[in-house]
């Protein structure tokens, strides 16, 4: 988010979304401490009003918090079948450009809207499964017994090996492209992180 007023200072954010000239921000992220701080209330007036209009079109928001980059928030609708989110993703991000001006905003949606800065951009968060099997990717209670999570774990890993070129392919935007690395995860680089527990049950 950005104030409108400072905004229409820049030719290039407003018509591309994304800096290209300028200086450096004068901010960094050197002690994070913007994902670590509170919401502005300015901001939060904004995320709530975004919220009430969201749900009257039926579209449940479940977090709203800061980000890493500065100036950057995030909201996320309930998780729900793939179809339907696809579609409330993109109602969500039109309420955002729509309601923004209304609290003297402007909302950025690119990738990428300030060199140099890490942090801002997209991103999705899945699961598969069904109704009569759950959460195909649920360890339970004892993970090293359970033999649907091990295969299915084993799958994405395997396809994850295989297809890496495929995947790579599919984010290999421009855009995407600008991604640093550190709080955020480059697109040149395809990799699968299991973490200790995962580690171990395999």
């Amino acid at each position: 988010l950005v104030d409108r007023r400072l905004a229409a200072l820049r030719p290039d954010l407003l018509m591309t979304g994304t800096t290209l000239s300028g200086l450096p921000s004068p901010k960094g992220q050197e002690m994070e401490d913007h994902y670590f701080g509170a919401v502005p209330r300015r901001v939060m007036a904004f995320m709530q009003d975004v919220e009430n209009r969201l749900i009257a079109l039926g579209i449940p928001v479940r977090t709203r918090h800061n980000e890493v980059a500065p100036g950057q928030f995030e909201m996320a609708p309930l998780y729900e079948e793939v179809n339907i989110a696809t579609d409330h993703n993109m109602l969500m991000m039109n309420m955002l450009r729509h309601v923004a001006p209304d609290h003297d905003f402007v909302c950025l949606l690119h990738e990428k809207p300030f060199h140099g800065i890490n942090g801002s951009g997209k991103h999705i968060n899945y699961s598969m499964g069904n109704a009569e099997l759950g959460n195909l990717f649920d360890p339970g209670e004892t993970p090293h017994e359970n033999a649907q999570f091990l295969v299915f774990l084993c799958a994405v890993i395997r396809a994850l090996h295989k297809h890496a070129g495929f995947l790579r392919a599919s984010v290999a935007t421009a855009s995407n492209d600008l991604r640093l690395g550190a709080h955020e995860a480059p697109p040149a680089v395809m990799s699968l992180f299991l973490g200790d527990q995962l580690t171990d049950v395999l």
